[in-house]
């Protein structure tokens, strides 16, 4: 069984260590090593260089390196915000600590080699990469030892160990958005799950110390993740079995301080390290972020189009039929797995942006993937013929199939990362060719937390019947095809933009500070697919000294043949800070295939902090 077990482990590692050098050393484009550590991975990763090499609890360093890597040269990291006047890193450190030898690797390596250390150069950013691979496939580890201890076939394990990578979003944040933190709850999960089931096999001086270790990983990761300690009934599988773990460690109380001793070690890393920053130990890191406990968008979570856990990853499906396995005769495992899933679901839904930004899939779900294929295999060790596993893998190709287009789809600009619905997953389903390659449009963004959508501060609407002060003139005419009134914006090769607004910042509110941009507006195409170039254009002029700002995306979500027909297009996104209250926020249509398109009754409401 071992043996079974350690061949496809050995091949899984091959295959993610060749693809990881194909796509990061041999690949001159994108993505390419320069953008290994990307998108919040910088915030996780950033403590090393900030702390180790510039000795800047600020940050101010690391964003000045982030800054020329990125050739922005106002960059301004997300993931710092402040205390009073202390900028600190609201990210926690718990990936920080894990990708701390990695790092020292880097430091190393760049040394012999001569390359300036840095934290982002070349060495750093494979080190870190390899580390991520290392995490993986050490948690892929214990899932299998985790499988092994539930007396799960070998095939049956083997099978589980690659769908799970391959079938799900893990195998591409494994891979090109490796220094998110899910690849590394992943590991540190897995091992509290493995350490706790030799606990209660035998609760000692080691596996104490371990389930302390993995669970202060777990917490200094992500501190909702700690839900998982809900699983320890699940995995002693009997009452008395579970009765007999609590007896051993109330008899044995030097264990049990040792495993709280080292949990709370490692998670008041976090605290110390929000003292250098700020002076506070104890502090909320996600300032004008939070839960929304009272209206949790589970459905949207778990089905809907834009990140659906269950539509970009139907794999885990099979994971509800596990639950089966339990009901008739294990009802303590039942219940103590069912309520983990439900409670997990829960808060995961109920944080403010519940789809998590851009990203690919419902990506906080992959810390538990691990769970989810225990209860796969559970499902699938039912059958016990050859025949029975070679039925298991024909149901599960096509989910594995599905997951390796949709990241192809993702990876070559076909899924978006945040605004997909039905109308768009259903154009591009399944399809390849390279005409759905950045066809899809609109922009469907949701409000930051602290965004009052009670009341706009602004509302500017024009049915282009009489002038406004807020709105250009450009090309409105008289038509009898308006959609109401008489008049209409119009749009040809000769008038590419269309009326729109032209506001100061300064009649926003308050400022610096950031707003919510909604919009609507009614399009009527001429001919056929007239509107199918024309992109919604948001820009402001002279942001920064010498920097203007400028966001176009397509009118149309999927590219259209009717004609002669009127229909709503809606859109919404979150301006950049703004500070200066004499830049011009300008919204506009530009129609740049030139097709002749009316355009009528725009609105743009804009809102601001609660």
């Amino acid at each position: 069984m071992r043996m079974t077990n350690m061949r496809t482990m050995v091949c899984l590692i091959s295959f993610m260590l060749a693809f990881f050098i194909s796509i990061r050393v041999f690949n001159d484009g994108a993505p390419g090593w320069k953008h290994i550590i990307t998108s919040d991975g910088r915030g996780y990763y950033a403590y090393l260089p900030a702390m180790l090499l510039d000795h800047d609890p600020t940050f101010a360093s690391v964003a000045e390196k982030e800054a020329k890597l990125l050739g922005y040269p106002h960059y301004k990291p997300s993931y710092l915000v402040k205390s009073g006047d202390h900028p600190f890193n609201k990210y926690f450190a718990g990936e920080a600590l894990l990708l701390l030898p990695f790092f020292l690797f880097g430091t190393l390596f760049s040394w012999i080699a001569g390359v300036e250390i840095n934290g982002f150069s070349f060495f750093f950013q494979i080190f870190t990469g390899l580390g991520a691979l290392f995490y993986l496939f050490s948690g892929l580890i214990f899932l299998q030892r985790i499988l092994e201890s539930m007396r799960i076939r070998a095939s049956v394990t083997a099978i589980t160990l690659v769908v799970i990578l391959f079938g799900t979003n893990l195998f591409y944040y494994s891979l090109w958005q490796p220094t998110m933190s899910h690849v590394f709850s992943f590991f540190a999960i897995n091992g509290f799950l493995w350490f706790t089931i030799r606990g209660i096999q035998g609760w000692n001086m080691k596996t104490a110390g371990c389930m302390g270790f993995f669970l202060g990983v777990v917490c200094l990761i992500r501190p909702t993740n700690m839900l998982i300690v809900i699983l320890i009934p699940f995995l002693a599988e009997t009452k008395p079995r579970l009765f007999h773990f609590l007896r051993s460690i109330r008899k044995n109380l030097l264990t049990l301080l040792l495993f709280v001793t080292i949990c709370l070690t490692i998670v008041s890393i976090q605290g110390l390290l929000w003292y250098i920053q700020t002076g506070h130990f104890i502090i909320w890191s996600y300032q004008d972020e939070g839960f929304n406990f009272g209206n949790p968008e589970i459905v949207n979570v778990l089905f809907g189009y834009r990140k659906g856990l269950f539509l970009y990853t139907p794999l885990l499906l099979v994971s509800v039929l596990g639950l089966f396995t339990l009901i008739r005769r294990k009802w303590m495992q039942f219940f103590s797995i069912t309520g983990f899933l439900i409670l997990s679901a829960y808060v995961v839904a109920s944080w403010w942006n519940w789809y998590y930004g851009d990203g690919f899939g419902l990506r906080a779900f992959i810390d538990f993937y691990g769970i989810f294929a225990i209860l796969m295999a559970m499902a699938m060790n039912i059958g016990r013929s050859k025949t029975a596993v070679i039925l298991i893998i024909l149901c599960l190709t096509p989910f594995v199939a599905l997951n390796l287009v949709q990241t192809w789809q993702y990876t070559h600009r076909v899924i978006q990362p945040n605004s997909m619905n039905a109308i768009k997953y259903h154009h591009i389903f399944m399809r390849t060719d390279s005409a759905v390659i950045d066809c899809l449009g609109g922009n469907e963004e949701i409000a930051n937390y602290n965004i009052n959508l009670q009341k706009p501060v602004n509302v500017y609407e024009n049915d282009f019947e009489r002038p406004s002060s807020d709105w250009s003139t450009n090309a409105i005419i008289e038509t009898a095809y308006t959609f109401s009134g008489s008049h209409a914006g119009y749009l040809d090769s000769l008038h590419q933009y269309s009326p729109g607004i032209a506001v100061r910042a300064g009649q926003f509110g308050r400022l610096p500070d950031s707003f919510f941009v909604t919009g609507e507006l009614m399009v009527w195409d001429s001919v056929a697919g007239a509107s199918n170039g024309a992109l919604v254009v948001l820009s402001m002029d002279s942001i920064h000294p010498g920097e203007n700002w400028w966001h176009g995306f397509r009118l149309n979500d999927i590219p259209r043949e009717d004609a002669k027909v009127w229909r709503q297009c809606k859109f919404s996104l979150m301006l950049p800070e703004i500070s200066d209250p004499e830049r011009i926020l300008k919204v506009y249509i530009w129609n740049t295939q030139g097709k002749p398109m009316l355009v009528d009754d725009f609105r743009v409401e804009v809102y601001g902090r609660k």
